[in-house]
């Protein structure tokens, strides 16, 4: 098995191929550029995944979600939200199966392996991007002297920040009473100067959180794609694009490893039975055409959108709504979901392209 890139996605399709196949019967070699990999957190929601659980190095059973003057806090009954890093999952990976890393270009596929899974961008699109935002974010890992976190409680959404400059909330992993994760994370067209980050995260903490004494340990920085394009996946024979390249981070949420968990089970399901790898058939239309939807949303009336998704978990069940990220459910309750929202930028956006 040849992977083109060494990442996270190269790792997580390692974890599912030695599970799948068996360590023994799986020979990995990684060719990346570097294979230094700058550590990430990742975060999952569902019940855990034998897989990758030993990589979890937080877990959650309840979400907090934020807006205007208050706050809610929803529980999950049946699945936990867990955070991983990309420190845990190549650790993990080490540990389960033996990987050749190479450096340099990645070159072709040699025709004598069974797979080539690549994880870099190429310009081979199904589908042109219309709409192209980011979601980005700065974030601060810090410790306070007072008890300050509920760690049972991570907050996934809270738009009690000044909305300028795009549609921001932060986002709160708590590790214990005086240590969390807190993030600023903006939808918008463009990345912001270090600084503005930086300015609503002090505020945060001071008029949200209520703190202001605390050291920053750590900081992390990033942007993922929020768009509507379609990569091509079969880049030629057993050739297969993986990870953000071959589209499987969820364009409205950003969310990525779940997707390439499920992807890589059925590869590896489909190998085993059949000797052949393919790329599973897509989610039903309609989950894209909810997400092309909302991406418009964003880009064009971005002031509603925190009501939107403030909407969202306020009035209905919170694993249901999870279960809708994960383009799982069915249309009955999405039909729920969408008569809870406010219909009229629904409505815009249909009409506009």
């Amino acid at each position: 098995m040849y992977f083109m890139g060494g990442g996270i996605a190269a790792h997580v399709y390692s974890l599912v191929a030695a599970d799948t196949l068996g360590a023994d019967a799986v020979h990995i070699t990684m060719r990346d550029r570097s294979h230094v990999m700058p550590d990430k957190t990742l975060c999952v929601w569902g019940e855990p995944n034998p897989v990758i659980h030993d990589a979890v190095v937080a877990e959650w059973g309840r979400l907090r979600f934020g807006y205007g003057d208050t706050s809610i806090v929803r529980e999950l009954e049946t699945i936990r939200y867990s955070q991983y890093t990309a420190t845990s999952i190549r650790a993990l990976t080490d540990s389960r199966v033996v990987v050749v890393r190479e450096t340099g270009e990645a070159e072709l596929p040699d025709p004598a392996c069974d797979v080539a899974l690549d994880s870099r961008h190429t310009d081979q699109v199904r589908r042109p991007a219309s709409i192209s935002l980011l979601q980005h974010f700065h974030g601060w890992r810090i410790r306070t002297n007072a008890t300050t976190f509920d760690p049972d409680v991570a907050t996934m959404m809270d738009f009690r920040v000044s909305q300028s400059d795009g549609v921001c909330f932060v986002y709160v992993l708590p590790y214990s009473p005086t240590e969390a994760l807190v993030e600023c994370t903006v939808f918008s067209a463009e990345t912001w100067p270090q600084a503005l980050y930086e300015d609503r995260l002090k505020v945060y903490l001071r008029d949200v959180v209520g703190v202001a004494d605390y050291d920053v340990i750590a900081s992390e920085t990033g942007a993922i794609p929020m768009c509507d394009k379609q990569p091509v996946r079969q880049r030629g024979n057993a050739w297969i694009a993986i990870g953000v390249a071959g589209g499987l981070t969820k364009p409205t949420t950003g969310y990525t490893v779940a997707r390439c968990v499920r992807d890589a089970c059925h590869l590896m399901q489909q190998y085993r039975s059949t000797g052949t790898f393919s790329p599973p058939p897509t989610a039903h239309w309609r989950f894209d055409w909810y997400d092309r939807l909302l991406l418009r949303i964003i880009r064009d009336e971005p002031a509603v959108v925190p009501r939107i998704l403030w909407t969202l978990f306020e009035r209905n069940p919170v694993e249901r709504i999870l279960r809708f990220l994960d383009e799982e459910t069915r249309l009955r309750e999405e039909l729920l979901i969408f008569w809870s929202l406010p219909w009229r930028p629904f409505l815009r956006a249909i009409v506009r392209r």
